[in-house]
């Protein structure tokens, strides 16, 4: 029996661990497209030049030159928004899967 508990304690104090890990994580700062590596978690800020829309997904095109795609996003072109996401590659080229998109507070 105290193996069970030693286990149930062990499992539940992982869970928090990474919970804890999860919430501390900051995203990288990019600027420009350069600066994009595959698989990182960035965050971005730029002004929709562009938005092309597709039956499940949309992709935006920043000012920066930086393409994102995201899922059930509603927003204008102009509008300037802050974007975290995972960096991934699709035709031979970066693009931030957007995980999080907000309006910039200008």
């Amino acid at each position: 029996m105290d193996l069970v508990k030693l286990s149930l304690i062990i499992s539940i104090s992982g869970i928090f661990f990474f919970l804890f890990l999860l919430a501390t994580i900051q995203p990288k700062l990019i600027f420009n497209y350069q600066e994009l590596k595959q698989d990182e978690y960035v965050q971005v800020e730029g002004k929709i030049a562009s938005i092309r829309n597709y039956y499940d997904f949309y992709i935006l095109q920043l000012d920066n030159n930086i393409t994102l795609t995201c899922t059930d996003c509603n927003f204008s072109k102009g509008e300037k928004i802050i974007v975290k996401g995972k960096v991934t590659r699709f035709d031979n080229s970066l693009q931030i899967q957007a995980e999080e998109i907000s309006y910039t507070r200008s």
